[in-house]
C-alpha cells in the first residue's frame, strides 16, 4: 500500500500536507497554529498526520510509514510525547490548562519535541484560555501546541494574533453525504447532515435524537403556510415551534435547517432538477418555490442569516423568528 493511499488526508487537504511536509523537511515549524474547519475537512487528521512525520522513524517520500513503534502508538492515541486535550464535560477548564503546563515543562520521554492538541478550542473558558496564552507566548520547551476548532471566532482574538492560522478548506459535500451513508447515517438524511457540517458522531446523534423528526414537520409546516402568504405561519412560530426548541441548542440548530430550506428554494427556483437536503419534504419545497418570486427567497434567505447571527447574541429566539416570519409575510404586499 502507498503512503498516498495510506493517509486519506493527503487526498483531501493535498496543499495542506505538502506545506506541512516542507514546513517539517526545513525545520521551520512555528511552535502554535490554530486548525480550523470541521472535523470532515481534515483538521484532527492533519494533526495527527503532523504527529506521524514528525515522529516516524521510517520516513519515505516525506510520508510517514504508519508501521513503525512511533507511528503505531500515535494511531493508537498512546504516544506519551503526542498529546490531546479534550473537553472535560461542556468546557475545557483552567485545570485542564494547568495540567496542560505540568506537561509542557517535561523533558519528552521518546521525542525532543512534544505535540499537544487541544480539541475543540472554542470551548475553553476565559480563564482556560488566558492561561494558555501564556503559555503560547512563552513556551517552556521544544512544544508544538495545534489548536483545532471549528468556530474559531469565539477564541480570544490575543490568541488568534499568536498563532498561525490554518483555514480548511470544506470537503465536498458529496464526498461527506458518502462517509455519513457509509458510517449507517440514513441515506435520506445524509445530504442534510453533511449542509450542517456535521461530524460523523453528531450525525449518528442527530439521526437518532428523536427531537429531529418533529423540528422538520415544525419546519415543513412553517414553509408551507408562507409559501400560500398565510399569516398562519406568524401562530405556528408560537404553538408549533417554540414548544420543540426551549434549548439553545435545538434553536441553533432549527436556524441551521431554516437557512438551508430556504437556500434550496432558492436554488429550485432557478434548477429545478437540482437534489433537495430535504427530499422528504421535497413537495413543500418544491410548492414554495413555485409561489414566491425570486426576491422574497433571496430576501428570506438573508433575512435568516442576519436573525441566526443576532440569536449568537444572545437575542430571544422568538422574537427573532417571528420578526423573520413577519419581514417575510410582509414582503408580499
Amino acid at each position: 500500500m502507498t503512503a498516498e493511499t495510506a493517509w486519506p488526508i493527503t487526498q483531501l487537504q493535498p496543499r495542506l500536507v505538502n506545506r506541512f511536509e516542507r514546513l517539517i523537511s526545513r525545520d521551520q515549524l512555528a511552535h502554535a497554529y490554530l486548525f480550523s474547519g470541521t472535523q470532515e475537512s481534515g483538521t484532527t487528521a492533519l494533526a495527527q498526520w503532523v504527529g506521524l512525520r514528525l515522529f516516524c522513524s521510517n520516513v519515505h517520500n516525506g510520508q510517514p510509514c504508519g508501521q513503525c513503534a512511533q507511528c503505531k502508538q500515535i494511531l493508537s492515541g498512546n504516544h506519551p510525547d503526542f498529546l490531546k486535550i479534550q473537553p472535560t464535560g461542556a468546557t475545557i477548564k483552567v485545570d485542564d490548562i494547568r495540567d496542560l503546563r505540568q506537561e509542557m515543562a517535561r523533558t519528552g520521554l521518546e521525542q525532543a519535541k512534544r505535540i499537544f492538541e487541544i480539541d475543540q478550542a472554542d470551548l475553553l473558558t476565559p480563564g482556560a484560555a488566558n492561561s494558555l496564552l501564556k503559555f503560547i507566548e512563552e513556551p517552556p520547551g521544544p512544544v508544538l501546541i495545534i489548536l483545532v476548532t471549528e468556530q474559531k471566532q469565539r477564541l480570544l482574538s490575543t490568541i488568534l494574533s499568536r498563532v498561525q492560522v490554518i483555514d480548511f478548506p470544506p470537503a465536498p459535500a458529496a464526498n461527506i453525504a458518502a462517509q455519513l451513508t457509509d458510517e449507517g447515517v440514513a441515506p435520506e438524511l445524509a445530504p442534510l447532515f453533511s449542509a450542517l457540517g456535521a461530524s460523523v458522531p453528531t450525525a449518528r446523534a442527530l439521526a437518532e435524537d428523536q427531537a429531529l423528526s418533529p423540528l422538520l414537520d415544525a419546519l415543513d409546516q412553517w414553509l408551507a403556510a408562507l409559501g400560500r402568504h398565510d399569516w398562519q405561519a406568524f401562530i405556528l412560530v408560537q404553538t408549533q415551534i417554540m414548544p420543540l426548541v426551549k434549548e439553545r441548542p435545538l434553536q441553533t440548530l432549527f436556524f441551521d435547517l431554516t437557512i438551508i430550506a430556504l437556500q434550496d428554494i432558492l436554488v429550485a427556483q432557478y434548477t429545478p432538477a437540482a437534489p433537495s437536503h430535504f427530499p422528504q419534504h421535497q413537495a413543500t419545497l418544491t410548492a414554495v418555490a413555485s409561489q414566491w418570486p425570486p426576491t422574497t427567497a433571496t430576501l428570506a434567505a438573508a433575512q435568516a442569516l442576519a436573525a441566526q447571527a443576532r440569536l449568537q447574541g444572545n437575542v430571544a429566539f422568538q422574537g427573532l423568528f417571528e420578526r423573520l416570519t413577519a419581514q417575510i409575510l410582509s414582503s408580499f404586499s
